[in-house]
């Protein structure tokens, strides 16, 4: 029985490549998440944002998942809910996606896959009627721009 033998260089060479490809698909995971976290503020020169503080978001993508939290400073008016939404301002058609109501505490949470989250320019709040039947969005309160690699 022949035995086969190697180098004590060759070894280490296999063992650290060894470890590189174990760590690289969590390195380029890691690598591939886009964190944003900026102020809500109000309309203002004819943008969805740009005016005053109204709220925060929070938003990660990793791997097209989309967590998000958008948090108001002030409640909605009575009889008012907030509503989240994304929009892509860079298409023609400008189509807005709805990410759903505000909890009681003005706080929205999202933790979605989608297709292509970076086709998204914009975040903003709207201000809707409890129970609205129109899946249009109605007073905008609150925005914020989403910049690269947002608008691809």
């Amino acid at each position: 029985m022949q035995r086969f033998k190697i180098s004590t260089t060759t070894f280490t060479f296999l063992i650290v490549l060894g470890t590189l490809i174990s760590i690289t698909p969590n390195f380029l995971q890691t690598s591939l998440a886009q964190q944003i976290s900026t102020d809500l503020t109000g309309p203002a020169g004819g943008n969805l944002y740009g005016g005053d503080q109204k709220g925060s978001l929070e938003l990660s993508v990793q791997n097209a998942t989309v967590i998000a939290t958008a948090e108001m400073d002030v409640p909605p008016a009575d009889k008012q809910v907030y509503e989240g939404w994304l929009e892509d301002k860079g298409d023609a058609a400008g189509y807005k996606l709805s990410l759903g109501k505000f909890n009681q505490d003005d706080t929205l949470s999202v933790n979605q896959t989608m297709v292509n989250p970076y086709t998204y320019t914009v975040f903003f709040v709207t201000a809707e009627p409890v129970d609205d039947p129109d899946p249009n969005p109605a007073g905008v309160v609150a925005g914020a721009q989403l910049n690269s690699p947002f608008g691809q």
